[in-house]
């Protein structure tokens, strides 16, 4: 997965660059949240930083939420393409692209990406090799967050939002999904360094613990304990 058209770090080797930091994790496990109060907590810090999110609202992402929601059917392979050719949009872009933002000096904050792939797409019967493949040329984060969560947590974060679920919003998927996640955690499925954080309990608990673990891993200097972001020393 580390094989990019531009070379193997493409997006690691220049000097100056933004951060790439992603959050993973089953529906429901508060994903889209810990990679906002992230990106807020980086912007206090005087960061530029592009928050975004897999799939995208690009072309390819509109149709991958027409078949998540219901409206639109396709096949699970075209799926898994659809994802893919999303994903590679995201980062290669000209304008809008997470690659282009890391070269500008800005820190990209995403919520979901090649693992979200890797997991649903398998779950759902796919091939781990063949999602892989699809994947190939994919550049790396430089830190994956796993939103750890229990099933019947997520799903009551689901229910308490919306009374829709979507395909993957389903008690059996998401049973699925984090067993490989948590098998993904110690496998060759992550390119780059990843951290597993305690999903359980309030957003702001979790943020703290995974700030903590963002921080060590990316030798990233922090405020001491119990100081607000925007009170501490800066990054």
């Amino acid at each position: 997965m580390n094989n990019t058209p531009g070379g193997a770090n493409a997006a690691t080797d220049e000097v100056g660059r933004g951060r790439f930091i992603v959050y993973e994790g089953i529906d429901g496990s508060g994903t889209t949240t810990q990679a906002a109060l992230l990106a807020n907590y980086l912007r206090k810090k005087g960061l530029r930083v592009y928050e975004t999110a897999e799939p995208t609202r690009g072309p390819f992402g509109s149709v991958i939420r027409q078949v998540l929601e219901g409206r639109l059917g396709l096949e699970e392979h075209a799926l898994a393409a659809a994802f893919a050719a999303d994903r590679y949009d995201h980062l290669y872009s000209a304008d809008r692209g997470i690659l282009a933002q890391l070269r500008a000096g800005t820190w990209v904050v995403c919520d979901r990406y090649v693992l979200s792939s890797v997991v649903y797409q398998a779950a759902s019967g796919l091939p781990s090799e063949w999602i892989h493949q699809l994947n190939r040329y994919v550049v790396p984060p430089d830190l994956t967050v796993f939103v750890d969560t229990p099933v019947d947590e997520s799903l009551a974060r689901i229910s308490s939002r919306t009374s829709f679920s979507d395909r993957y919003e389903r008690k059996a998927v998401l049973s699925s999904a984090v067993i490989r996640y948590r098998e993904s955690t110690h496998s060759a499925d992550v390119a780059g360094r990843l951290v597993v954080v305690n999903g359980s309990g309030p957003m702001d608990p979790v943020f703290e613990r995974s700030l903590d673990l963002i921080t060590k891993s990316l030798a990233l200097e922090v405020p001491p304990a119990g100081v607000r972001p925007n009170e501490g020393t800066a990054i």
